[in-house]
């Protein structure tokens, strides 16, 4: 149960920024993303009469907004909303160019915002083929048939392997160079944070049975106990940069155009809005440009605020995240937010904990950044007006950084905080109610917060009886804190999903989806009903980034970021609200997505 963040500071050293976007990669990465955009600028020449470019009609408009929850209507004219209320009364902003769009009772609300995910590494490392199975016949499987329809030479690539599908040191090289002998392969694990590779891959890293591990005690290249060589198995990845940047790095091009083929799924989602928790496998230069130069062609679906990525202690963030603010301000895309990771994950022992580890007593994991540093980071972050939005698995690093807040509070002149820790698994019981006291937002990946086996396989072994009390959304909410939700994407423990409407079943049920007589995850009392999930990832999330105002509810004057469900929510039950269409989605007035029935 872990995340993507640390990637970032292996690639860091690598990449640098190149804002020039090639004609063919912008090209590539705008197809599909919706031309429709371009309406709702051409739509603002209306914004000054009578009329309305779009009214939705009998419909039931869940607005998230607490003065009124509940209408029929919604008039958009140009970009944002302007009205909100009974069908009658929408009929005022009718005109001969109106487009009126009856929803027969179908739901419309706001479009979602996802408060920590990752598009350019979930698009870029998503590649390949679909590893996720529970054992080592059906991966060999699967890989084996892969192998038949591919035929060049280039790097294999493939992304979401489990590791209950391996023993504890991981799946072996050999494995694979069965398959692909003389071709480089490289297999990203369900949560990124370890690769399988074959030896043909090691060989053109160099990697031999005298080559150091790039962080000691952290990143490792996995060595046979016998014979001292590689097995395959990359953990963390400073390891995994090493030999795929040798294979076949990661390049803006490519990125750019993998984006492309993602941005029309996140808009049939219903994603309005996005935190892109990290850019990772390209510069953030040429991320934040790439993203303004889709706003510019009308071809972005969604609203970004971004983060600078940091782990390094030998370098300061504070002037990057300042310079990056500064220019990254356009109306659909900010880079905002320092994004600091912790500590790493519970599978490779990098997890922080406040008591040692069940299954290995001897450790309580590592921070990745010396503690020390971590709250002269903050503090001074907090001092210039800049939100942090920390990753942490363990229970001892989300003590760490509540602590690191409350001694910024003390410090520094008051101010409106939006800080945020992000992920939070496990939080000890006397630091529930600090998020409350302290204002900071629990941020979190609900559809982690399942029975899954891969939960069952890990966790139980790593924590004990902790084991029994994770995820606790309930807890935090009841004592008053704010919860928000984001899908981490492509990152998980067990199953990958970009959909916020996953997301928003798990943390109701807290069973696996598709599967209504599954087990649910301890305890049950952590489940969250379907209004405190709605929020948690539109309205909450909108707070988070600074967006409450313009996003995230249906109110007049705000932007309508807008999304149609074919059923309403409330009365679907919960375990079938994964599976229920988004048939319509406007971001700032213009559809992103529409199907046949919206």
């Amino acid at each position: 149960m872990c995340t993507i963040c640390d990637l970032a500071q292996a690639f860091a050293s690598k990449r640098q920024a190149t804002p020039n976007i090639s004609r063919g990669r912008f090209v590539a990465s705008g197809l599909a993303a919706g031309a429709s955009i371009a309406a709702a600028s051409a739509g603002d020449a209306l914004a000054d009469t009578a009329t309305a470019n779009v009214v939705f009609v009998n419909g039931k408009v869940y607005t998230v907004d607490s003065k009124r929850p509940w209408a029929q209507a919604v008039a958009v004219k140009g970009r944002r909303i302007a009205y909100v209320g009974d069908t009658a009364g929408a009929k005022a902003f009718v005109g001969r160019r109106t487009e009126v769009i009856d929803l027969s009772g179908k739901m419309l609300m706001p479009g979602f915002v996802e408060a920590h995910t990752h598009p350019y590494v979930g698009s870029t490392l998503s590649q390949g083929v679909d590893l996720q199975y529970d054992t080592r016949e059906k991966l060999l499987e699967v890989l084996t048939a892969y192998a038949k329809t591919t035929t060049n030479n280039s790097l294999v690539r493939g992304f979401g392997w489990r590791y209950m599908a391996f023993p504890s040191t991981g799946p072996r090289k050999e494995d694979l160079d069965a398959i692909w002998p003389d071709r480089p392969v490289f297999l990203c694990a369900i949560d990124i944070h370890c690769a399988w590779v074959n030896s043909k891959a090691l060989q053109l890293a160099g990697i031999t049975k005298d080559t150091p591990d790039p962080v000691p005690g952290f990143s490792r290249f996995e060595r046979d106990p016998a014979t001292g060589e590689p097995t395959g198995f990359l953990v963390e990845p400073p390891a995994m940069v090493q030999v795929l940047d040798a294979a076949e790095p990661f390049t803006i091009d490519t990125a750019a155009a993998n984006l492309g083929l993602w941005l029309p799924k996140a808009s049939a989602a219903g994603i309005t809005t996005v935190m892109d928790a990290g850019v990772i496998v390209v510069s953030e230069d040429e991320a934040f440009q790439h993203y303004v130069d889709l706003e510019n062609a009308g071809k972005l679906p969604f609203r970004v605020v971004g983060t600078h990525y940091y782990n390094d202690p030998k370098t300061d963030p504070i002037p990057i995240i300042t310079g990056l603010r500064a220019k990254y301000r356009t109306e659909l895309v900010r880079a905002s937010v320092l994004k600091l990771n912790i500590d790493g994950g519970l599978e490779p022992y990098t997890a922080y904990l406040i008591d040692p580890y069940s299954d290995k007593p001897d450790t309580k994991g590592v921070t990745l950044i010396p503690p020390d540093r971590i709250k002269q980071i903050i503090s001074t972050a907090d001092r210039e007006g800049i939100d942090v939005h920390c990753h942490v698995i363990g229970d001892g690093a989300v003590r760490l950084v509540l602590d690191a807040v409350e001694e910024a509070i003390a410090a520094n002149p008051p101010r409106d905080r939006r800080h945020s820790l992000a992920h939070l698994p496990f939080v000890s019981d006397s630091d529930l109610t600090r998020f409350a006291k302290l204002g900071v937002i629990a941020q979190s990946s609900a559809n982690w917060a399942v029975f899954d086996p891969a939960f069952i396989d890990l966790v139980p072994k790593r924590l004990g009886s902790r084991a029994d009390y994770v995820l606790r959304y309930n807890s935090i909410l009841n004592a008053g804190g704010r919860v928000t939700l984001g899908t981490d994407w492509p990152a998980a423990s067990y199953y990958s999903t970009y959909k916020p409407l996953d997301a928003i079943e798990s943390a109701m049920t807290r069973q696996v989806i598709g599967k209504p007589d599954a087990v649910p995850l301890p305890p049950i009392g952590e489940r969250i009903d379907l209004a405190q999930a709605l929020r948690a990832n539109t309205l909450d999330a909108a707070y988070q980034l600074r967006l409450e105002k313009a996003t995230g509810s249906i109110e007049v004057g705000k932007f309508a970021d807008l999304a149609v469900l074919q059923e309403n929510l409330f009365n679907v039950p919960a375990r079938e609200i994964h599976a229920t269409p988004v048939v319509m989605t406007m971001m700032n007035g213009g559809f992103t997505h529409r199907t046949a029935s919206g």
